[in-house]
């Protein structure tokens, strides 16, 4: 084994080891090479020597195209061993970590988010007959030692593909916008900012620029999250007018509009199989709670990796509410933090200079908390806030009229905070839901 391939790998576990030597050992490789594969299991698998053996962690194996999963136990991994090394990688998918959310306006987001003890990864090297859409997910719930615990790397939750990349650990990258880059200028100053991600200036990566903020789950463990579309739309008025410069059928709005409501489009609609941007946009507002309460849930993403983004139809209280519930768990100090942090920012945005003088369209409360009991409400995605003229404000708790640019915040963190307050105020016996119920 070269020299300075030791050097490298001093601190690699036995069997990692071991397996590296054999390979070098059995074909002709050269000492770069080599030392590369062992830098790059040390830095994904390798726990410190003085550790003891832990559990091998649950594997799960799912095929993206359908069909049911399985763990992958212990005696497998001994049955038939990988050969391949293997690598954390960026998922494409959204908020779920396993199911995808695309929206047309930029939603989730989210997002500014990761996925903390769950890990897709990929094969390095080839291992022979490999099913390509095959994904190895591990759930790691071995009870590690803090000062052992590696971090993992952060992994696209929500959002368009190719929104996000992953960034030195605590920070994740987002796809540059000169809006969004303003926003976070402004709220450097704003008393809006111990509310918002921290902002770490632009950076350029694979030829792209980037926003880089503070990652929000980085202190959570095995965290739920979910996102609220904040306000009574989530597209701006300049939108509505440039869509009606072109009020032309088009047959992907239809398809999207039939596959929410078969009733949503006109007979004409039907007939020509067509829906114009306008009409859609204003139609898919109408649908959800965006319309009735000034909100609407756009997913949640949960500790065990399971997804809903079955949304779109969800308008009442009494709906949202059940979704709440089962969210917390039936956890009624998760809610209490919730109220407690609602209360902050609905008394910080009453002051703020930046939220008076901005329509803040298409935004999210981005909702976190974990096992312990942490929690906690962030305010994201600011791509499409837009200042006023000077001298000009708005107060966000009256209706709509386009030419008013009144987007309605206040009045859905209003009604947020109204149903969550009536969920704590209930009985803890008569809290928990079961999926049933939803």
């Amino acid at each position: 084994m070269p020299k300075e391939c030791r050097r490298k790998s001093s601190k690699d576990p036995g069997p990692d080891r071991a397996r590296s030597e054999r390979r070098a050992a059995g074909k002709p490789s050269s000492s770069s090479s080599v030392c590369d594969e062992l830098a790059q299991a040390a830095a994904l698998v390798a726990p410190p020597p003085a550790m003891h053996a832990l559990p091998v962690p649950q594997v799960t194996i799912t095929p993206e195209g359908g069909g049911s999963a399985r763990e992958i136990l212990p005696e497998d991994l001994t049955q038939h061993p990988v050969d391949g090394l293997l690598s954390r990688k960026l998922s494409s998918s959204s908020l779920s970590s396993a199911g995808s959310v695309e929206s047309e306006d930029d939603v989730l987001s989210d997002n500014e988010t990761k996925s903390k003890g769950i890990v897709t990864l990929e094969h390095l090297l080839d291992t022979g007959e490999v099913k390509p859409w095959w994904k190895l997910k591990t759930y790691i719930r071995s009870p590690l030692n803090t000062i052992y615990r590696r971090k993992l790397n952060w992994v696209q939750l929500a959002g368009h593909k190719g929104n996000f990349k992953a960034a030195d650990e605590g920070t994740i990258l987002k796809k540059f916008s000169e809006n969004e880059m303003q926003c976070f200028e402004k709220l450097r100053d704003d008393e809006l900012r111990p509310f918002v991600p921290g902002y770490h200036g632009v950076v350029e990566k694979d030829g792209e620029s980037f926003l880089q903020m503070t990652d929000l789950l980085v202190n959570f463990d095995h965290p739920n999250v979910m996102d609220c579309k904040m306000g009574v739309r989530t597209y701006l008025e300049e939108e509505l007018v440039r869509a009606r410069e072109r009020p032309k059928p088009r047959e992907d709005l239809y398809r999207k509009m039939v596959e929410v409501d078969e009733g949503g489009p006109t007979p004409e609609e039907h007939r020509q199989r067509g829906v114009t941007k306008p009409r859609y946009m204003q139609w898919r507002e109408t649908m959800s709670s965006t319309n009735t309460l000034g909100f609407r849930i756009e997913g949640i993403k949960k500790h065990d990796g399971s997804c809903r983004t079955d949304f779109k139809k969800t308008r009442s209280k009494q709906d949202i509410i059940k979704v709440f519930k089962d969210f917390v768990g039936g956890d009624a100090s998760i809610i209490k933090s919730y109220l407690h942090r609602l209360t902050e920012i609905r008394q910080t945005l009453n002051t703020s200079e930046f939220f008076k003088c901005h329509e803040v369209i298409g935004s999210s409360l981005l909702f976190i908390h974990d096992s312990t009991g942490k929690a906690q409400i962030w305010i994201i995605d600011f791509g499409k806030t837009t200042g006023l003229p000077e001298g000009q404000t708005l107060s966000h708790d009256v209706p709509w009229q386009e030419g008013n640019r009144e987007d309605g915040y206040l009045w859905g963190l209003e009604n947020l905070f109204h149903m969550l307050e009536s969920i704590s105020n209930e009985e803890t016996g008569c809290f928990v839901t079961t999926e049933s119920d939803l």
